[in-house]
């Protein structure tokens, strides 16, 4: 979709804002992405909106159909929301149209696997308004990674994925770059050392020894690396 419903858009001088203000609540916990944690955020404040106001827009509609309905991760996150009405409105329309579709001659006959994936050439809408929200945040963090406060804020744990890593400092001065790399190094090398610290304890010979705060960081591991969407 080309246009996000209300709730969507946001003030790019505000986001940096909203960096800091996560960081500085306490949320996400120590072993979430701050950028994945707002980029969710935002996704489902899109979606509320969307079938809050949007359902009944023509072209917003046409668009949806278009693109074939909302990828399995976003239905999900939809579900989660409980809008029935909404969600009623939205899929009874969709359902029309896949029916036309399966019902057209040109959908039969077709070799298998030849017939065209419904919506396959087109980004599902709440994955494009993913997108927007992940460039703005990180966009602004990397504008503002040349300000003490906001190093200040990072540098400990440096709460990015290894994926907003990339993004970030592909989008920064290089001298912020290069910072924003030594610092996310430095935290790997904390992270690694407790990976290492749960196989040692796991060998038999070692398995007395009580467990720090190395106990999580399988999860935390997860959390921190991965690959963009």
């Amino acid at each position: 979709m080309k246009r996000p419903p209300a709730g969507d858009s946001g003030a790019a001088e505000s986001s940096l804002h909203e960096i800091l203000e996560l960081l500085s609540s306490g949320e996400p916990s120590d072993s979430l992405c701050v950028l994945c944690t707002l980029r969710l955020r935002s996704t489902l404040q899109a979606l509320r909106a969307f079938f809050r106001e949007f359902v009944n827009d023509p072209a917003l509609r046409a668009e949806l159909r278009a693109a074939g309905g909302f990828c399995p991760a976003h239905s999900d996150l939809i579900a989660s929301t409980g809008d029935a009405l909404g969600t009623a409105i939205v899929y009874a329309d969709l359902a029309a149209a896949l029916r036309e579709r399966f019902e057209s001659r040109s959908f039969a006959g077709r070799r298998p696997g030849a017939a065209r994936r419904a919506g396959a050439g087109d980004l599902c809408p709440a994955c494009f308004w993913e997108s927007r929200a992940d460039a703005r945040y990180s966009s602004a963090l990397a504008a503002g990674l040349g300000s003490e406060v906001v190093r200040q804020a990072i540098e400990r744990e440096v709460p990015l994925c290894s994926a907003h890593l990339e993004a970030v400092a592909s989008a920064a001065e290089p001298a912020d770059a290069g910072w924003l790399g030594r610092a996310a190094s430095a935290a790997l090398e904390r992270l690694q050392a407790e990976l290492q610290e749960i196989v040692r304890k796991s060998d038999y010979r070692f398995r007395g020894e009580p467990w720090g705060e190395e106990r999580d960081a399988w999860r935390r591991a997860l959390q921190r690396i991965r690959r963009g969407r």
